[in-house]
């Protein structure tokens, strides 16, 4: 009977060890990461990855461990190695590309060529300085991407001057009238200082809206230096989850200027905000920057009522959040307002005038055919170029290049909490990552952060 009833518990045994063992992958996994601490090591790439996550193979059978880093699933207690890991996965992985994917081709050209809406290098600006330039923008305006922009306005006046010489040659032959060229150059004249004033208020409206995104890096990094020097002490776990909404600050101002879908930012959010209520909070929002003001104001309300910050350090956290809070507002009145469209329908109007009695003019007072088709062409490229220039500045955030910005502001926020200064002599540090090295904690510094020439540090 004893045997019988040992063999039976063998038997329970094994039927358990085998139902464990085949419980589903997600499930195992958990189980192992409990059964260890979440410190941080470097594995063999150099990704921070915690310690349980590096012997996920030895686990499991036929599994290897991703070199990509995961963003972390523990909201209970925040660490700056998890902030600066989930940092890492966003700027390597969910936004990793070098270029803007969002930006039009036509605006933004071959990977290769210069363009506004890339940050520059000092190899591009030694390109763009070269004397050669010249031969090769001759070169290459057959594959100009302004030439490609205004081709249908070309093709459409190329085709009005053939026909109206054609119509001229074959049916005015005993009177043609004469069109005094100077009448028409008085003409030129306005449409010419029509232009110019448009492109001149479009590049300042480029001009405005690339010192506002310079803002954006400003007062992100400001703000998440003082939460870094005045809550982080007071309250590590507060002022980790105020560094997380402040580095999504400029990719939610970037979706919102850029007409993204609502979805474009979901998997962004729930990443640096592990907490399911934040990041919830922030996605239900209609505008999501402003939902990361309030809680910054909420936090601040919340530590002045305990008596945790001075009346000085109140005044300067609330002072950085409402120059967040204008950036909201300016960005948006950029976007809203566009150059008067009356202004913009009179220029448009007096260029299509102009441009209908120039063939025909210069044909009858004596030029020929394939002189008349020359000059017009010519004068065609110069006009439409113009303003087809002024259009694509006139709404900046297309051209603007808010992703490598956005990029720039999410690094300046972790550095803020990372990249701490040595201790004051006499100083009281109570940080329990203490220990860790510089680079530990700057996994997501790529290879040109850390170059000898400081080259792609636009801002």
């Amino acid at each position: 009977m004893s045997s019988s009833l040992f063999c039976l518990v063998l038997l329970v045994g094994g039927l358990y060890d085998v139902r464990s063992f085949n419980l589903p992958s997600c499930r195992r996994l958990s189980v192992c990461r409990s059964h260890h601490t979440k410190t941080i090591a470097i594995n063999s790439v150099g990704v921070d990855t915690p310690v349980g996550a590096q012997t996920e193979s030895s686990f499991l059978p036929n599994v290897h461990a991703s070199n990509n880093p995961k963003p972390y699933q523990d909201n209970h207690h925040d660490t700056l190695s998890k902030f600066s890991h989930d940092v890492q996965y966003v700027l390597q992985n969910l936004r990793g590309m070098e270029f803007d994917p969002c930006i039009p081709k036509h605006l933004m050209g071959r990977p290769s060529a210069l363009s506004y809406s890339k940050t520059w290098t000092l190899d591009d600006w030694e390109y763009h300085n070269s004397r050669k330039r010249y031969f090769r923008y001759l070169l290459k305006f057959p594959h100009s991407r302004l030439m490609r922009r205004i081709m249908p306005q070309q093709c459409a006046l190329l085709a009005w001057t053939l026909v109206s010489v054609w119509i001229e040659n074959h049916f005015l032959f005993s009177y043609k009238p004469q069109i005094p060229l100077s009448s028409l150059g008085t003409i030129s004249t306005f449409v010419a200082f029509l232009l110019t004033l448009r492109s001149n208020h479009a590049m300042s409206r480029l001009n405005d809206a690339r010192n506002l995104w310079s803002k954006v890096i400003l007062n992100t990094r400001e703000m998440a230096s003082l939460i870094a020097s005045f809550i982080y002490p007071v309250d590590k776990q507060l002022a980790l989850m105020l560094g997380r909404h402040v580095s999504l600050f400029g990719w939610l101002l970037k979706s919102q200027l850029r007409f993204s879908k609502k979805d474009d930012v979901v998997e962004l959010v729930r990443v640096m905000l592990p907490n399911k209520k934040d990041a919830d909070y922030v996605l239900s929002q209609r505008q999501k920057t402003v939902a990361v003001v309030t809680r910054i104001r909420q936090v601040l309300a919340h530590l002045g009522k305990a008596h945790k910050l001075t009346t000085a350090e109140e005044i300067a956290l609330d002072h950085t959040a409402h120059a967040l809070s204008e950036l909201i507002t300016y960005t948006g009145r950029i976007r809203a307002s566009p150059i008067p469209t009356l202004y913009t329908s009179h220029t448009s109007r007096l260029l299509i005038f102009y441009l209908f009695c120039l063939p025909p003019s210069l044909h009858l007072s004596g030029l020929d055919g394939l002189t008349t088709t020359i000059v017009t062409m010519v004068a065609g490229f110069a006009m439409f170029g113009l303003d087809e220039i002024s259009h694509l500045f006139e709404q900046p955030f297309r051209v603007i290049p808010m992703y490598q910005m956005s990029k720039r502001s999410m690094q300046a926020v972790a550095d803020a909490f990372t990249c701490r200064p040595p201790v004051l002599e006499g100083e009281v540090r109570d940080d329990d990552e203490e220990m860790l090295g510089q680079r530990e904690l700057t996994t997501y510094w790529s290879n040109q952060d850390m170059s000898k020439v400081s080259d792609n540090l636009m801002e």
